[in-house]
């Protein structure tokens, strides 16, 4: 009788919000996010990119100290706000390095090139029509990228590219081999945001107050080490051109202005800029084909819909670098894919985001088949300890959690009773409970971390 009268409150409770709020999509919609598709126009995204030429100083008879650079202003402090194509990876530029003064080398080089991006997609929930109410639960979060050709030395230099030919040591002309256009594959990688930054619309060098290699915001807050800042020369080794940009939650480098063996002075209050541990992150192997590439974003649904996500590259061995065959990576079409002239094709291939809402007419469904049995009961045992959990994890009772409470849930709704047709058999006797813990028991479970949000503790799941 309670049980009825429980399920009696909550129709009731679901009829009124659906009078008051008619276009709120219901429970198994699936609602997708597309910058100028059914009027959405709130996404951003931005990417920054620097060079690094190795053996800087080289040239046919001098053998230099070998320190590594950086690069020019234009590719170190890209802001690519408006750029139709995003890379993400690692890139083989030039076949050339620098001496200095405009000259270059064979012996100065190869060059390559670094990009790394940031996307969001802004105003996704809310009480508006095709929006997501802040109540609802997320089945499934989904980001589809479109990858296509990088935009190759010449297009990713902008007015920055040196040229078919450049000058040399002694007066001479040497042809300056430079890597086309092409489509790459690599361990794409998707991290949380930790903190602001400024998505400018610029491409090519950056103004005041926008995202570059350096900084978050240009001229007011620097990345949290950049090992960069005053240094235009780094130690010979194209991997530490890595550390310029974001830093991750547990980089030991943290608040570093330049890395050792530079200097290890430490900015105090200085904090994380994105965090590769947090449960919700992705790192899967997208292949070279031009397609769209997916990526499951639901552990991360708050941040991909807030300050934004992190996308690098993470390379198959460190000794292994790219070459002008192969690169390390994908160019994805941007929210501005197409620019103002934008045609129907062009739309279609811009980033989408696509949620999947959860049906939760039945507690206890995790995976959503409708009953609730042994595959909801692994689910909860994989995910039992969590403090960042969500319905699909099996938090039933949306406190975050997944403990001995959402195991009830599962007793009190479990399939196996229901079909006896007696209200009072759907809360199992204390056997079965002592049974359903053993079974959680014994199951693997996630390791337990904690999520990060500009320092503070935050819940993946919305309640």
């Amino acid at each position: 009788m309670i049980i009825n009268k429980c399920k009696q409150a909550l129709t009731i409770a679901w009829a009124a919000t659906a009078v008051a709020v008619p276009t709120n999509p219901a429970a198994g919609d699936i609602l997708t996010f597309q910058q100028g598709v059914n009027g959405y126009d709130r996404g951003q995204d931005t990417s920054i990119r620097w060079a690094y030429g190795v053996n800087f100083g080289d040239t046919p008879g001098y053998d230099h100290s070998h320190p590594g650079d950086p690069g020019s202003y234009e590719l170190r402090n890209t802001n690519s706000g408006s750029s139709e194509i995003l890379e993400v990876g690692q890139f083989y530029h030039h076949i050339l390095g620098g001496v200095g003064g405009g000259v270059f080398s064979l012996e100065a080089g190869p060059t390559y090139r670094y990009s790394r991006m940031m996307i969001r997609f802004r105003d996704v929930f809310g009480t508006a029509e095709g929006q997501v109410p802040s109540d609802a639960t997320i089945a499934k979060a989904t980001l589809k990228l479109y990858n296509t050709f990088d935009l190759g030395a010449e297009g990713s230099a902008g007015n920055a590219f040196m040229g078919d030919t450049v000058g040399g040591p002694g007066g001479v002309t040497l042809d300056n081999l430079h890597a086309e256009p092409k489509l790459n594959g690599g361990k794409i990688s998707v991290y949380p945001l930790l903190s602001s930054i400024k998505y400018g619309k610029s491409d090519g060098a950056a103004v005041k107050g926008e995202t570059t290699a350096e900084w978050k915001r240009r001229g007011k807050e620097m990345w949290a080490a950049t090992f960069n800042k005053g240094l235009w020369e780094t130690p010979n080794d194209p991997i530490i051109a890595q550390f310029f940009g974001p830093r991750d939650f547990n980089d030991p480098y943290i608040g570093h202005q330049a890395g050792p063996p530079f200097d290890a002075t430490v900015t105090p209050g200085v904090t994380a800029d994105y965090d590769s541990s947090h449960p919700g992150a992705v790192e899967v192997f997208q292949d070279a084909t031009e397609e769209f590439k997916v990526f499951d974003v639901t552990g991360l649904i708050d941040f991909v819909t807030g300050e934004g996500i992190f996308l690098t590259v993470l390379l198959p061995d460190e000794s292994e670098l790219p070459t002008m065959e192969q690169n390390f990576g994908n160019a994805y079409r941007s929210h501005e894919f197409g620019g103002t002239d934008a045609s129907a094709d062009d739309i279609a291939t811009r980033p989408l985001l696509v949620i999947e809402l959860g049906d939760a007419t039945i507690p206890g469904d995790a995976n959503g088949d409708g009953v609730v049995d042994v595959g909801d009961l692994g689910i909860v045992g994989a995910n039992f300890g969590s403090t960042i959990a969500t319905w699909p994890d099996g938090d039933f009772n949306g406190d975050g959690h997944v403990d001995v409470s959402d195991l009830g849930i599962i007793g009190a709704n479990w399939s196996a009773a229901q079909t006896t047709g007696s209200t009072t058999s759907l809360i199992p006797e204390p056997a079965t409970l002592t049974l359903l813990g053993l079974g959680v028991l014994g199951l693997p479970r996630r390791r337990r971390q904690k999520g990060h949000w500009n320092g503070h503790t935050r819940f993946a799941g919305r309640t």
